[in-house]
C-alpha cells in the first residue's frame, strides 16, 4: 500500500529546492521508448519538472523490436514526435500474412484499418530520434550510463551513478524503471514477477541486393510443430527473421552456426523461400521472449514502466507500442501524484493489471485457432487456461467462439488491439 504522497501541490523543481546539480524530480532508469516517452510526456504535462534519464548504451548496439501497428500514429502526435519519426524513414508496412491454423497464409490489410498503415523500423534509428526529442523536451539524457550500486531511500531517492567513466550519486523524488524485461530496480527492491512460458526467440538479419527479386512489406508468421517464425522487411533492404519456441526445446537442438540455422528455417514453406535470395549478416542470436510482469509494478515514489513492468508474447507486435502508451500513462500518473492524489500509484497499477489480463485472454484464444499439432507441448501449454494471480483465474472463450473469425490473420489484428483498448480509456480517463 503506498504510504504517502507527495505533499507538495506546486511543482517546484527538486534543484531549486535541493539547490544540487545532481538532484531531480523524477530519474528514469532505461531510455528505450517506454523510457523516453515517460521523460517527454512528463514535460509536456509540467515542464518545471527537473528529469534525468539514465541510458547504459549509446544506441549503437543491436536491438530487437522493429514492428509499430498503425494506432501508433496517434500515441506519436501525442507525443510531439511524429515529424521526427518520419524523418527516420520507416518502411511503410501493409499488413500481416499468417499461415496459422492453416498451411496457406491469410491477409489482415492495414488498408481496412481506420489508423492506416503500419511501419518496420531502424530500431536503433527511432531508439535514438526518441533520445533527441526528450532532450529537447528538456530532460537530461546521459548515454553510456548505468547504476552501480544500490538504491537507498531516506527523504528521497539516492542512486550512485557512473556516467562517462566518473561516479556520483543522483538524487530524485520520484524513480521509474525502464529498463526492460530484467527491471532492474524493482528486482533491486525485492519485488518479484510471474513468468506465464519460456517463449525464447532466435534473431537472425538478412540483406538483399539490389538486383534481387522484391519482397512484400507485410509481416509474415508462419506457425509449426514446436513454434512459430516471423520476417518482416526493414529500412535499408534488410530483413528480420526470427524463430519463436520455448526455450528447453531450443536447448535440445543445434542452431548458432550458419548452417545450421539454415537447416532449420529450411524445414518451413513461406519463411524459406522468403529468404533465399538474401544474405544473411552474421550469426543468430538468442533472446528471451517469455510473457511476464511484475506483481507490484509500484511502490512509493517509484513505478516501472514498458516491459519492467510486463511483456507480452512478440505476437501481438505490441512490444513497442505498449512501451510508448505505458510511458504516457506512467507521466499522468506520476503528476497526479506529484499534485497529491494519493492514489494515482494504485490507479496505474490497476491499469497494468487489467491490460495483462486482456492480453492473457487474447493470447490464448489466438493460440488456440492453431489446432494442427495437438500433441505438440508447445501448442498444449499456450491453449490452457491461465493465471493472472494467485486471486485471478481467466476463461478461455470457447474454441467455436474463436475461430468463428474469418481468418486467423484478423485474429492476429485483434490480438494487437485487444491489449490496448483498455489502455487507450484509461488514459483518456485520468487526464491531469
Amino acid at each position: 500500500m503506498l504510504q504517502r504522497a507527495w505533499s507538495r501541490l506546486s511543482t517546484q523543481s527538486m534543484r531549486e529546492s535541493e539547490g544540487g546539480h545532481n538532484s531531480y524530480d523524477v530519474l528514469i532508469l532505461g531510455g528505450g521508448p517506454a523510457g523516453a516517452a515517460t521523460g517527454i510526456a512528463l514535460k509536456r504535462l509540467d515542464s518545471g519538472l527537473h528529469i534525468a534519464l539514465i541510458e547504459k548504451s549509446d544506441y549503437s548496439s543491436f536491438r530487437i523490436g522493429e514492428t509499430l501497428p498503425p494506432h501508433a500514429q496517434a500515441v506519436l502526435r501525442g507525443l510531439g514526435v511524429w515529424d521526427a519519426f518520419i524523418a527516420t524513414s520507416p518502411m511503410t508496412s501493409y499488413g500481416t500474412r499468417a499461415a496459422w491454423g492453416n498451411a496457406e497464409p491469410y491477409e489482415n490489410e492495414f488498408i481496412f484499418s481506420l489508423h492506416g498503415n503500419g511501419w518496420h523500423l531502424d530500431r536503433n534509428a527511432f531508439d535514438a530520434m526518441l533520445r533527441a526529442e526528450a532532450i529537447k523536451a528538456g530532460v537530461d539524457v546521459h548515454i553510456n550510463s548505468a547504476p552501480c550500486g544500490p538504491p537507498r531511500r531516506h527523504q528521497h531517492w539516492a542512486l550512485p551513478v557512473r556516467i562517462k567513466g566518473s561516479t556520483c550519486e543522483l538524487n530524485a523524488r520520484f524513480m521509474v524503471d525502464a529498463t526492460g524485461r530484467h527491471s532492474w530496480f524493482a528486482s533491486r527492491l525485492g519485488v518479484r514477477y510471474q513468468v506465464y512460458d519460456q517463449l525464447a526467440a532466435i534473431f537472425a538479419f538478412y540483406r538483399f541486393d539490389p538486383g534481387s527479386i522484391a519482397v512484400d512489406n507485410c509481416t509474415l508468421i508462419e506457425a509449426t510443430q514446436h513454434g512459430w517464425w516471423y520476417s518482416a522487411m526493414l529500412p535499408q533492404s534488410r530483413m528480420a527473421v526470427a524463430f519463436m519456441a520455448d526455450a528447453p526445446y531450443l536447448r535440445q537442438i543445434s542452431w548458432r552456426s550458419l548452417e545450421k540455422w539454415r537447416s532449420l528455417h529450411g524445414a518451413t514453406s513461406h519463411t524459406r523461400r522468403r529468404i533465399e535470395n538474401a544474405i544473411p549478416l552474421g550469426s543468430p542470436t538468442l533472446c528471451s521472449a517469455a510473457s511476464r510482469r511484475l506483481e507490484i509494478p509500484v511502490g512509493e515514489d517509484w513505478l516501472a514502466v514498458g516491459d519492467a513492468a510486463s511483456t507480452f508474447d512478440p505476437l501481438s507486435s505490441q512490444g513497442i507500442i505498449k512501451g510508448l502508451h505505458s510511458g504516457v500513462c506512467a507521466a499522468r500518473s506520476i503528476c497526479r501524484y506529484v499534485r497529491g492524489h494519493k492514489g494515482a500509484l494504485a490507479e496505474y497499477a490497476n491499469f497494468i493489471e487489467r491490460q495483462y489480463s486482456n492480453y492473457l485472454v487474447a493470447r490464448s484464444a489466438y493460440y488456440r485457432v492453431e489446432q494442427r499439432w495437438p500433441d505438440s507441448p508447445f501448442w498444449q501449454q499456450r491453449q490452457k487456461t491461465l493465471q493472472l494471480g494467485p486471486e485471478h483465474e481467466l476463461q478461455m472463450p470457447a474454441t467455436g467462439d474463436v475461430s468463428s473469425d474469418a481468418s486467423p490473420a484478423r485474429g492476429l489484428s485483434k490480438l494487437s488491439t485487444s491489449a490496448g483498448t483498455d489502455h487507450s480509456s484509461w488514459v483518456s480517463s485520468h487526464k491531469t
